[in-house]
């Protein structure tokens, strides 16, 4: 269920294994792809509704207006900033006008197989910070061998447009994902990370 939410504050922070707050900015809660293995099934805080945060952008410039030019924020974590909701909704396209007026370095982290991010490519091309897309080469619904991957022609047209973009594999899948063939139709100049399986034994 897809519910429209209030919330009263813009940016939460996660505490990465090298102990350091990381700054997010969610504009949903939930996701749509629901991948069997994402880290997020063992929060005891994820749940099964998509929430719309309405209000993110209008708290936003607020909250950020004295913030430190030298933190990155990251745009995306307890959800896909480019899921399918995001066509209606339009919540991260406002948050990255916001960003790019206020300057801000971010980083978009997505797996969208939707080919929706190149709606905002006139943002990211002219983003007056830096920026960088975190493009998921890989998701549930493009596991298989042989399957076209709409991915890969995004972060290679995002990346010919002037924009840095990283790949990433996680998890990697061996047997049923064609690492090999992914990796060598991205373009080359474009770094790739590769990530292995976590799971724990009330996830699957």
């Amino acid at each position: 269920m897809i519910i429209e939410k209030t919330i009263s504050e813009p940016i939460t922070y996660e505490i990465p294994p090298d102990g350091n707050k990381t700054p997010i900015i969610d504009p949903y809660d939930g996701c749509q792809f629901n991948c069997p293995y994402c880290f997020q099934l063992s929060d005891e805080t994820w749940n099964k509704n998509i929430y719309a945060h309405i209000n993110i952008d209008e708290l936003l410039k607020d909250r950020l207006d004295s913030w430190d030019k030298t933190n990155t924020i990251y745009l995306g974590s307890r959800c896909d900033p480019y899921m399918k909701l995001e066509e209606k909704y339009c919540l991260t396209r406002k948050c990255l006008l916001i960003l790019d007026e206020l300057q801000i370095n971010t980083m978009i982290t997505t797996k969208s197989d939707n080919n929706l991010i190149i709606r905002d490519i006139d943002i990211l091309k002219s983003f007056h910070a830096e920026i960088t897309v975190l493009m998921g080469i890989t998701n549930i619904n493009q596991i298989k061998k042989g399957v076209q991957n709409n991915n890969i022609i995004t972060a290679n047209n995002l990346y010919d447009n002037g924009i840095t973009v990283w790949g990433f594999i996680t998890p990697v899948l061996p047997y049923i994902m064609d690492i090999e063939s992914i990796i060598s139709a991205i373009n080359p100049n474009i770094p790739i990370f590769l990530d292995k399986l976590r799971f724990t034994g009330n996830t699957l």
